[in-house]
């Protein structure tokens, strides 16, 4: 059996059929020393010195006296003595990062006079105390005492005056005064004061000469040059106007007469 030939021209390429290929041998890398963390320990203790630093700091300006308290300024003031509320206030020497300011108000709006306060910082070495002092809305007089209210019937001591021409109730049937836990009644007081502010009165033509108060009666209105009107309390507002306005039209035409018209039975008018 003979070999097949080589088809090509020139000996066979025996080294290249006969190569043997050898893996040499690598040398063994050289052990590394482990990095030492400069970096992260840098970094650790530069931010355990910034803690410290401002922990330190922090410290020193809430013990120092730096930022305490040496100035308090008080608005708004009028009736109130201002040195009494800066007294009250009790913030000097205060450190201003830690002051209370709710706990200063409520010092300051206990005293007699002022309604509100409001508090704030003025940095670096003060505070403001902005009050609003009580206001006075009308009189209340009963056994012949005439005592200034607020809105709600609220006997003020300590308040700024009424406005000029400021209404004022009477009470009739009194034994004692405003105070010592007699308030005005406050329904009464509303009417009042909605029948002086709405316009109610310029609408109906009428010049109310005072306002009278009975338990038994509610509120009286007493009107110049017409009958006067009984009131009562506060409900149905709106019907009691609108009846009143038209019981005045039959008298100013000449079709009723009247000393007084009772508004306190709805439909039921009562004409004295």
């Amino acid at each position: 059996m003979r070999k097949p030939r080589w088809p090509f021209s020139g000996p066979p390429p025996r080294a290249l059929s006969q190569a043997r290929y050898r893996l040499g041998a690598a040398p063994a890398p050289r052990p590394q020393r482990p990095a030492f963390p400069w970096r992260r320990i840098g970094w650790a203790v530069g931010g355990s010195s910034a803690a410290l630093a401002l922990a330190t700091g922090g410290a020193w300006l809430v013990r120092g006296d730096t930022l305490r308290v040496r100035d308090v300024q008080v608005l708004g003031a009028q009736i109130v003595d201002a040195r009494m509320i800066a007294t009250a206030a009790d913030a000097g020497g205060e450190s201003l990062l830690t002051l209370d300011a709710g706990a200063v108000a409520a010092r300051v709006q206990a005293l007699p006079g002022v309604a509100s306060a409001r508090v704030r910082r003025d940095w670096p070495r003060g505070v403001v105390v902005d009050v609003t002092e009580q206001q006075g809305w009308g009189y209340w007089q009963a056994a012949g005492v005439r005592t200034v209210i607020d809105e709600r019937g609220h006997v003020l001591r300590t308040a700024r005056p009424p406005a000029d021409g400021a209404p004022t109730i009477y009470e009739l049937g009194a034994t004692a005064p405003l105070g010592a836990g007699r308030e005005a009644d406050a329904d009464a007081v509303a009417v009042v004061s909605r029948l002086s502010t709405d316009g109610s009165l310029a609408r109906l033509r009428v010049k109310a000469e005072r306002f009278e108060f009975q338990r038994t009666r509610g509120v009286v209105v007493r009107v110049a040059a017409g009958p006067s009107a009984v009131f009562g309390d506060a409900r149905d507002y709106e019907y009691k106007v609108a009846a009143w306005a038209a019981m005045l039209e039959r008298v100013r035409a000449g079709t009723l007469v009247a000393n007084e018209i009772d508004l306190r039975f709805g439909r039921e008018l009562v004409v004295r």
